[in-house]
């Protein structure tokens, strides 16, 4: 019985070395988002303390006030920035989905193929077979 070879195989793993590559950046995306929520978080609590130390202290001094405000506006400001920042990510996120998605679709289609062309080969050297057999009896009964 011959060997089947699909025609389509190199094709075929490049989609998926595509779609492995795709699924990698989505990743990384996913991290970084993860990592700049992770970095609002802490801003918060750093504002949080800020205020917390703000309110402790009964006298101040101008210049500590005036610090006070401009550090608590930086803290809000760099939290301004990170989420500006996610949602840029998140809209790359959403295409990369959208990416993968469609990666996904070409590869499976290259599998689909594989496996009709695989069961059109099955039926090929069923009948290549079946023929050599009748032959083979036919050979046989001449000779009988």
């Amino acid at each position: 019985m011959a060997k089947f070879q699909y025609k389509f195989n190199s094709i075929k793993e490049v989609k998926k070395q595509l779609e492995k590559k795709t699924q990698k950046e989505l990743a990384i995306i996913e991290l970084e988002i993860s990592n700049k929520k992770i970095e609002i978080e802490e801003l918060l609590k750093l504002l949080k303390n800020q205020k917390i130390k703000k309110l402790g202290k009964l006298s101040k001094s101008v210049t500590e006030l005036h610090f006070d405000e401009k550090y608590e506006s930086y803290l809000i400001e760099q939290m301004e920035i990170l989420e500006k920042y996610i949602e840029e990510k998140n809209i790359e996120r959403k295409n990369k989905i959208e990416e993968l998605v469609n990666k996904s679709k070409e590869t499976k289609t290259f599998e689909k193929l594989e496996e009709k062309h695989f069961t059109e080969f099955v039926k090929t050297q069923e009948k290549q077979d079946q023929k050599e057999m009748d032959e083979f009896a036919v050979q046989e009964f001449l000779k009988g």
